[in-house]
């Protein structure tokens, strides 16, 4: 299995990653193998909010232990930024997004009706 690497991911990064026309701020991770970004995963600030995002492609499912250690740093960071809330909507067809949400600290939002969960810097 090839290396992956991790590190920050630049704007250039973003641009090739995401097809949005109107990006919101982000900080984010990449993880690449042999040149090919492989996935991206951080936070964006919409509308006033943290929310966390990661984007997976079939390559990174090989590196799960180095993508649960890169979501931990990237919560850890939120919290050392003061940041109070970071918000995450699980894709449903994702048979552990939910598990790994709560592993990181999400709880089901009730306000939101359980679709979003919500972490908190306790």
């Amino acid at each position: 299995m090839p290396k992956v690497i991790i590190r920050p991911a630049t704007r250039a990064d973003i641009e090739a990653f995401s097809d949005l026309p109107n990006k919101p701020t982000v900080r984010a991770y990449v993880g690449e193998v042999d040149g090919k970004i492989v996935g991206m995963g951080g936070l964006a600030r919409n509308k006033g909010r943290w929310i966390a995002f990661c984007d997976l492609t079939p390559e990174a499912r090989e590196y799960k232990v180095t993508i649960v250690k890169t979501a931990k740093r990237i919560m850890e960071d939120a919290k050392k930024a003061g940041h109070r809330f970071v918000y995450a909507q699980p894709d449903l067809n994702e048979p552990n997004a939910i598990r790994w949400l709560t592993s990181l600290g999400f709880e089901p939002d009730q306000r939101s009706g359980g679709i979003l969960y919500r972490w908190s810097a306790k």
